[in-house]
């Protein structure tokens, strides 16, 4: 059976002039084009010297300010920061905090990884404890049935998904307070929702030692001690935060505003690459 190559022109991400500006990128002609309708788009180079903490607080300052500037209804969890590699963010993301501004990290070097399912649950349950049963956002009951699916292998009848559902609740409503100490908060809910079931979930090793690592981090000695239910809350989908990722990670995502830092001449691509890295990096280049 023969296949059939189908080449997809239309770009519905895209604006033409970014469009434009990725095949200059690419050196080649890929035929992609914006829907008819689709806004222009716009792209502003900014050549700044010095280390990258200097060109993170210029970003901040600057880069940032004149964003908002030019569209008065541009909120945060619009605005992506991306770059080449974890460490490079490392320089953003210090910067944010002198700044004392809120995001989330997609990279490496996240405080925990965003694949892990539980973490993400962990999130909503958060999300709901800190003013989210107000407004039934999230849905309790939508959490509940991503704690069954999660822990199915022993949350499979109506006995074991009520119990559940009674203990979760009765946790969560016990600590509807945005200023507790996270590290305490995921100690209790591991010690007393979480550990037994965990036991006999053989396919949740890998999620129970993400989420030890995190307390780790969370604990009094770790990088992440003063951590709050609050502050972890807004790390959840959907929250009005700076993102901050890696050009690969970011692969597939949506923003209005988006920054390249750390774009440097012989880093992407680097000096005397190959064919295939050029190939290779300027593609990821253009996934930004």
């Amino acid at each position: 059976m023969a296949l059939t190559v189908v080449h997809l022109r239309f770009n519905y991400r895209c604006g033409s002039e970014i469009i434009r500006a990725s095949h200059y990128a690419l050196g080649e002609e890929r035929d992609y084009r914006a829907p008819d309708d689709a806004e222009a788009g716009a792209i502003y180079f900014h050549s700044e010297g010095g280390s990258y903490d200097y060109k993170a607080d210029f970003l901040f300052a600057e880069l940032i300010p004149q964003a908002m500037e030019r569209q008065p209804d541009l909120t945060a969890g619009k605005i992506a920061i991306l770059y080449p590699a974890a460490w490079i963010g490392d320089a953003v993301a210090n910067a944010a905090r002198r700044q004392n501004l809120s995001f989330i990290r997609t990279d490496g070097n996240a405080l925990y990884p965003r694949f892990s399912r539980v973490m993400r649950w962990l999130e909503q349950c958060a999300i709901w404890s800190c003013g989210g049963w107000e407004q039934s956002e999230p849905r309790f009951s939508r959490i509940t049935a991503e704690g069954y699916r999660i822990f199915s292998e022993v949350v499979h009848g109506d006995e074991e998904r009520m119990v559940l559902q009674r203990e979760l609740l009765a946790f969560l409503l016990a600590r509807r307070d945005a200023g507790l100490n996270l590290h305490e908060w995921l100690l209790s809910i591991r010690n007393e929702l979480l550990q037994s079931r965990f036991l006999g979930c053989r396919t949740l090793d890998d999620e129970a030692e993400v989420l030890q690592e995190f307390l780790d981090k969370t604990a009094p000695d770790g990088t992440a001690s003063e951590l709050t239910l609050g502050e972890f809350a807004g790390q959840g989908e959907g929250s009005d935060q700076l993102v901050l990722s890696t050009l690969h990670s970011a692969k597939g995502r949506e923003f209005t505003v988006v920054i390249l830092f750390g774009v440097d001449r012989g880093r992407i691509p680097r000096n005397h690459a190959s064919k295939g890295k050029y190939g290779r990096r300027a593609g990821c280049f253009t996934l930004g």
